[in-house]
Order: structure tokens, then C-alpha cells, then sequence
């Protein structure tokens, strides 16, 4: 199965222009097989979500883009809206406590745009930074960032063997499905998502490629 597990709506996420039915719109088109709106601080109401994935016929799911004091933390299996930004430890903690999984969002966003070699971070100062030692997963394709960004994602999470994961970080249709997940198993509920994530079953990779 091939899902986007990256997704912002213009409901919760105030600096996104996508409607929830246009995101599954796009999805369908581009030929997903479902999609995880992650926004930011925020959870969605598990009925609600239930309702629109029955109204669209299609895999909706839904997880937290969590400001923490590593940055921005992908969360699975936790319904909670988050106030301020969370030290890591404590996110650790209530996420485990909750059966969930961390993934580091777009750890890179930055280190790879400058196009200076020496100023650019390498995998293996990469793989010390702290966040590391607190996640689950790496998020190694987003399709907000450059091949070079991602590419270094990929390479630290080998070099850590940590799961990955790929999203679009979609604030527009346009941007739905250009990086996805791709699951070896099928997917028919948020327990089912946090079994294959923790599993590790799964390959991250690009989708479909800008438009612009």
C-alpha cells in the first residue's frame, strides 16, 4: 500500500490552503491508496476523521506534527493537541505511554541549501544530534525539500538504523503525493499504521515529481 503520511489541512493547520476532501481528491487521482493528516499541535477529532474517510471511501488517517525542542516531531497514536513546544524527553515519554510511535520531520530542512561544501552538515555530524537518540523513525523523503536534504535524511538513518518514513508535507493539492510510504501490508485503521510503522516493514521514496 502506498500512503502519504504527511499531510496539512487548511481545518487545523492555518498556513495550509488544502480543504480535507481536496487533499483525497488529489490523492485518489495520483493513485494513493491513503492519506495521514498530520497537523500542526493539533488532533483530529477520531469521529470526524472516521466520518470523512466513510463519506470519501478512502484511508484517511491522522497523526500530529508536534513542535518540540528538537524540532518537529511526527507523532502516531497519540490524540492530543499540543499547546507549546514540548521537550523531547517529555513528548518521548507520553508517546510511549500512549503505545505511539516519533518520527524526526524533515530533520535536514536547511543544512543542504547552501551551496558551500564545507558548510554543509555531513551524515556523520548529522547522526549525533540529539533528536536521533529520542525517535522512533526518520522522515528521509519530503516533498518540500531538496534531493540533497532528503539524501542526507536517507544516509543517517542508514547509518543509525532507524525506520523512515516519506510525506509530501502537502500545504496544497499540488503537493499531495510527491514523497510517500510504501508498506509491504495492508492498512485499514490507525492500529494498523502504528503495526507497520513499528514493524519497520516499509520503504520511503518519491511519488511523483513537482510540478513547477
Amino acid at each position: 500500500m502506498i500512503l502519504d503520511l504527511h499531510i496539512h489541512t487548511k481545518i487545523l493547520s492555518s498556513d495550509s490552503e488544502l480543504a480535507p476532501e481536496e487533499a483525497i481528491e488529489e490523492a485518489r487521482k495520483q493513485g494513493l491508496d491513503g492519506i495521514c493528516f498530520t497537523e500542526h499541535n493539533r488532533s483530529w477529532n477520531p469521529e470526524t476523521l472516521r466520518k470523512l474517510g466513510e463519506k470519501e471511501r478512502f484511508l484517511t488517517l491522522s497523526g500530529v506534527e508536534v513542535d518540540s525542542t528538537e524540532g518537529h516531531i511526527l507523532v502516531y497514536g497519540v490524540q492530543k493537541n499540543f499547546e507549546t513546544t514540548v521537550p523531547i524527553e517529555e513528548l518521548r515519554r507520553e508517546v510511549d505511554k500512549a503505545g505511539g510511535i516519533m518520527v524526526a520531520a524533515h530533520p535536514f530542512r536547511g543544512f543542504a541549501a547552501i551551496n558551500i561544501p564545507q558548510l554543509q552538515m555531513t551524515p556523520e555530524q548529522g547522526a549525533k544530534k540529539h533528536v536521533f537518540r529520542m525517535v522512533d523513525g526518520i522522515e528521509t523523503y519530503n516533498g518540500r525539500l531538496s534531493d540533497g536534504e532528503n539524501r542526507l535524511a536517507e544516509e543517517v538513518k542508514r547509518r543509525l538504523n532507524l525506520k523512515e518514513v516519506g510525506g509530501s508535507d502537502a500545504h496544497t493539492r499540488r503537493e499531495v503525493g510527491r514523497c510517500v510510504t510504501i508498506f509491504e501490508n495492508d492498512i485499514f485503521s490507525e492500529r494498523d499504521l502504528l503495526r507497520e510503522l513499528k514493524k519497520g516493514a516499509i520503504k520511503a521514496d518519491y511519488f511523483r515529481k513537482r510540478s513547477f
